[in-house]
Formats: structure tokens, C-alpha cells, sequence
């Protein structure tokens, strides 16, 4: 049966973490918790027999017998219309870097505000991606210098206004909701315009599009921040 309501699953070792996540989302009219998962061996199995598919998965990292990450990378090769939501406590450098290579549209630690998190999973059902401070700041060290001769390997691709503004959006850690909303387009219009950015850049993730952008000195376009 169709439904509006966002389809979320929990796959995490903790069962006071489960039973705290299950009150939570009782209370949101928007949210439906739909599969809970021990650890990523328990995921993958209930996702074989599951009736209600979810949109998003909260996905823990430390967990026994199969870990979030390969978990996460499972569930992107099997799986590649549900989207995956790092939350952990293990909220470090190395950590953040392996799920967001792997495609998660978010990494909310477990220490975070309640209502970030619940930010978060509006905005990636939405088609964006929620990038916290902390994520961004440790995507940004990855960085190559702009003054690495070796840095800018290709000609720069001829861009839009609106494209090269996107792009210090998208630097920014800006979500496609946010965007969407400062140039009055949609959250999916704004992914459509992000997926052309990415065949222009040659690149196939937002954390490689974010490189480019710092590559081309982009990210100092002249955009209110939104």
C-alpha cells in the first residue's frame, strides 16, 4: 500500500538505543520504522523477507559479525534505491571517510541532537545529503592543496552561473532542500542538475565533486550561504 510516510530501518547492536529510536519516532507523523537489525548479517537477511521495503537505513558501525561499513557497502550494491544514514558513536576521521566513500547521504553521531538527526532523514529522503561540521570539516582535510602543480590533472569543464554557484553550495555542505529552496527548485531538480556536475567533473560521488570544487577554486563563488 502506498504511503507518504518516510520507511526507516535501524540496523545497530544496541537494543536501549532501538527501544530509544522506536519512542522517538512514534511521535513523528512523518516517520515509520519499518525493520530493526541486530547487526549487518541480521540486515541483510530481513531485507530478503521484508513486505515494506525502507527509503532509509540508519546504520550503525561497530557491530558483531557484520560492521556498518560492509554492511553499507552491501546494501549499495544490492540495494541501490535505499539510502543509508551512518549513526555511531564512532563518529572519527577514518570512519566518516570509509561510509561517505561508500556512499552514505549522511553521518550523525550518536552524541548529536535528536532533532539533527531527524533533520537529516528529511533531508536525504528528500534526494539531498546532510553533512554535519564535523564530516565536513574532516572531508575538507582530504583536500589537495590548490597550489599542488599536480592538484588540477584536467582542463576545467566550461560551467553555468548557476552551476558554479551550485557547486559553492554543494562545498558548503549545503543540502538539495536548502538549495532547492534559495533558487526556488526543487530538492529532485536540484539532484538532476548535481548528477550533470558530476559526468562534467567526470566524478561519481559528492566527496569527489566537493575535491573538484576546492581543485578550481569554485567554493569562492559569491553565494549567500542559504
Amino acid at each position: 500500500m502506498k504511503t507518504d510516510k518516510i520507511r526507516l530501518a535501524i540496523a545497530d547492536d544496541s537494543i536501549r538505543l532501538q527501544k530509544a529510536l522506536q519512542l522517538i519516532f512514534q511521535n513523528e507523523d512523518d516517520i515509520e520504522l519499518v525493520l530493526i537489525a541486530n547487526n549487518g548479517v541480521d540486515l541483510l537477511a530481513k531485507l530478503k523477507v521484508v513486505t515494506t521495503m525502507p527509503d532509509i537505513i540508519l546504520m550503525d558501525i561497530q557491530m558483531p559479525e557484520m560492521n556498518g561499513i560492509e554492511a553499507t557497502e552491501r546494501i549499495r550494491n544490492q540495494y541501490p534505491s535505499i539510502k543509508i544514514i551512518a549513526l555511531s558513536q564512532f563518529d572519527n576521521e577514518s570512519n566518516i571517510i570509509q561510509m561517505y566513500k561508500r556512499g552514505v547521504k549522511s553521518f550523525i553521531g550518536k552524541g548529536n541532537d535528536i532533532e539533527e538527526l531527524l533533520t537529516a532523514i528529511r533531508v536525504v529522503n528528500c534526494g539531498g545529503g546532510y553533512m554535519t561540521g564535523l564530516a565536513l570539516s574532516i572531508i575538507q582535510k582530504q583536500l589537495p592543496s590548490p597550489n599542488d602543480p599536480l592538484a588540477i590533472s584536467n582542463e576545467m569543464p566550461d560551467l553555468t552561473d548557476f552551476e558554479k554557484k551550485l557547486l559553492s553550495a554543494i562545498y558548503d555542505g549545503q543540502s538539495s532542500t536548502k538549495i532547492g529552496f534559495f533558487f526556488f527548485k526543487s530538492p529532485r531538480t536540484i539532484e538532476k542538475h548535481r548528477e550533470k556536475l558530476y559526468k562534467k567533473f567526470n566524478v561519481s560521488s559528492k566527496e569527489e565533486l566537493i575535491k573538484a570544487t576546492y581543485q578550481y577554486n569554485l567554493h569562492n563563488s559569491n553565494l549567500p550561504k542559504v
